[in-house]
């Protein structure tokens, strides 16, 4: 911690560092970021990297998916997956303010927090399937046909939104000063 500040001095610096809002869900705006700034403070003070973080996330998520598919849907099973998805989400977002805060940004992590993120949208999607396969009685068939779609649909915004950020055309940067004689 010594040379770090503390807690509150790299939450001040994260609210200085925020990411812009618009074309942000009220979900992310309100609730994820808000909550993944103030994990990524805490990971900042005990020394956490950012792939630390998004590991976490991936472990949460994963259990909280993997309750999904394998137990049978009950209020506590409900209450530790919505904790397990709420904590894993909000770790996803503290991962990118962790890098920014520590200025650790780079393409290995950026690919890694997308792998995460891809491998999370797919599986929980998949783990409702197995669900309502095992525990549920489905008047048809027919209904294990709505969690694909959602899953569809959660992919193709996530890479849709991925690679409108990466393709759309940036201004070209001002050229460098020249050095000084």
């Amino acid at each position: 911690m010594a040379g770090r500040g503390g807690y509150g001095a790299a939450l001040r610096r994260l609210r200085d560092a925020q990411k812009t809002a618009k074309g942000v869900s009220l979900y992310s705006r309100w609730v994820n970021r808000p909550l993944g700034r103030a994990l990524a403070a805490g990971a900042y003070v005990v020394g956490l990297r950012p792939n630390h973080v998004t590991a976490l996330s991936g472990l949460l998520s994963g259990a909280a998916v993997a309750g999904i598919a394998l137990a049978r849907p009950s209020w506590p099973l409900a209450l530790a997956v919505w904790a397990g998805l709420v904590l894993g989400f909000a770790l996803d977002s503290a991962d990118g303010q962790l890098a920014r805060l520590r200025g650790e940004s780079s393409p290995a992590g950026e690919w890694l927090d997308h792998v995460v993120d891809c491998a999370k949208i797919t599986a929980l999607h998949a783990a409702v399937l197995i669900s309502f396969h095992r525990f549920f009685a489905l008047p048809n068939e027919g209904w294990l046909l709505v969690p694909l779609l959602f899953q569809l649909a959660a992919v193709l915004i996530f890479f849709g939104g991925l690679l409108t950020d990466k393709l759309t055309p940036r201004p070209p940067a001002a050229p460098a000063a020249p050095p000084r004689g």
